[in-house]
């Protein structure tokens, strides 16, 4: 890997910690401004709804421009809208300002992920083994910063020092900003392009809009993009709601994850099983080329089912025993090993449909965050409601809702497999 891959990991992972210690402390600071009332949940998937919908469209032009103007300017968006966000939300406890700073930082990362996709999908165009380890480790640092490092940082930060502890995080955002604006140079042009394809796509009398929704529409696309909206809709309301449920803002003592939990302890928890998780990225990583994308990402799927019902066992059994406690804890390290497939998976896969659109990798891949964050909200509005109607409990029928919507599209999506890769790496295949 050469200097700018390396560059942009490590300003990906900074931005990803910065951005996860924002979403933390609001939640802490959501917890704090509701407690008593019972509008927790309802506020809190107000606001993730904000950000995830910011990410959803912005991603969408930031794409586009990224490809039409150079992914590197983009990319530098990216700590300068999650600077500012964080900066106001240090400023405020009101729920209109606070919404505002979400669309902010939801326009962070609606800049940085469509730029630094296509950035990866451009570097590692010839070279297949290149591109399993590369979106591998983007997904280790981004989710090693937003589920273990960030979460971890803003219990501590917060119960050492409250709201004062957002103006510490614009640091983050401004080392963010430095890695990207002197590590990363514009990648070069890839020696191969599905000339039939882009021809299709690039004509000059075609405009903006029209050339996306082309892209958008196309039959390979529409082929991932259930799978991969059901996916992160499941993780999105877990990640969302999780974390506010177990602080006790909603007590109930029929189950065990509601009765109250330090913001200190979440944290590390949460920290816990990134580490879990990154150690699976890792192992997926160096196994990629071995397996069908489908594959990882059925196995996925099935370890996220396996993972719900142990969160079920646990919410009604984890107080009766210590042994049974940990014993469902092993159960849950192994689903979320083998859970973590199915992000670099899917994420190579979109890598692998954008070989047929090289002028347009940015706009290709920025559709991970259109995806992601159209999952997102729909979690976060499924989440709100599941989680106001009966807490945990109702996160996992939640799930199981989602997930049944997942394996029907994954089965449809492995029917066609061969076809989405067809433009992919010709010569190794």
């Amino acid at each position: 890997m050469n200097r700018s891959i390396v560059s942009m990991l490590l300003a990906t992972f900074v931005l990803r910690v910065s951005t996860a210690i924002t979403g933390g402390l609001l939640v802490f600071l959501v917890a704090d401004v509701t407690r008593g009332n019972g509008t927790g949940p309802s506020v809190q998937a107000l606001l993730s709804g904000g950000f995830y919908t910011t990410e959803l469209t912005g991603a969408i032009v930031f794409g586009v421009l990224a490809d039409r103007y150079g992914r590197k300017v983009i990319m530098l968006l990216g700590p300068i809208f999650g600077g500012i966000a964080v900066f106001m939300t240090g400023l405020t406890t009101h729920i209109p300002v606070l919404f505002v700073t979400r669309l902010l930082e939801g326009g962070s990362t609606a800049a940085s992920v469509p730029s630094t996709l296509g950035f990866i999908a451009a570097e590692t165009a010839d070279d297949e083994r290149l591109r399993g380890r590369v979106v591998s480790l983007f997904e280790l640092v981004s989710l090693g910063g937003m589920l273990a490092v960030g979460p971890a940082l803003s219990g501590i930060l917060w119960d050492r020092l409250g709201r004062p502890a957002f103006f510490l995080n614009c640091v983050f955002y401004a080392m963010a900003l430095c890695l990207y604006a002197y590590g990363v140079h514009e990648v070069r042009t890839s020696r191969r392009v599905d000339v039939a394809a882009s021809s299709d796509i690039h004509e000059k009398t075609v405009s903006p809009v029209s050339r996306y929704m082309r892209i958008v529409t196309n039959r390979k696309v529409l082929l991932f993009a259930p799978t991969w909206l059901a996916i992160n809709a499941t993780l999105g309301l877990w990640a969302i709601q999780a974390p506010l449920l177990l602080t006790g803002n909603k007590h109930d003592p029929g189950q065990f994850l509601m009765r109250g939990i330090s913001a200190t302890s979440i944290g590390i928890g949460e920290a816990v099983l990134a580490v879990v998780f990154g150690a699976g990225l890792l192992f997926w990583g160096l196994t990629y080329a071995r397996f069908r994308r489908t594959t990882m990402m059925l196995m996925g799927v099935g370890a996220f089912v396996a993972m719900a019902f142990d969160v079920l066992a646990v919410n009604h059994l984890g107080g009766t025993s210590t042994t049974i406690l940990l014993g469902l804890g092993g159960v849950g390290v192994v689903a979320l090993f083998v859970m973590s497939g199915a992000t670099p998976a899917a994420l190579g896969l979109l890598a692998d449909v954008s070989e047929g659109f090289e002028e347009d990798r940015s706009a290709i891949m920025g559709l991970y965050s259109v995806f992601l964050g159209l999952g997102q909200v729909v979690g976060a509005v499924l989440g709100g409601l599941a989680a106001t109607w009966n807490g945990i409990d109702g996160l996992i029928v939640a799930t199981a809702a989602l997930l049944a919507v997942g394996v029907i599209a994954l089965v449809n999506l492995r029917a066609h497999e061969g076809s989405i890769l067809e433009a992919a790496f010709k010569e190794e295949r």
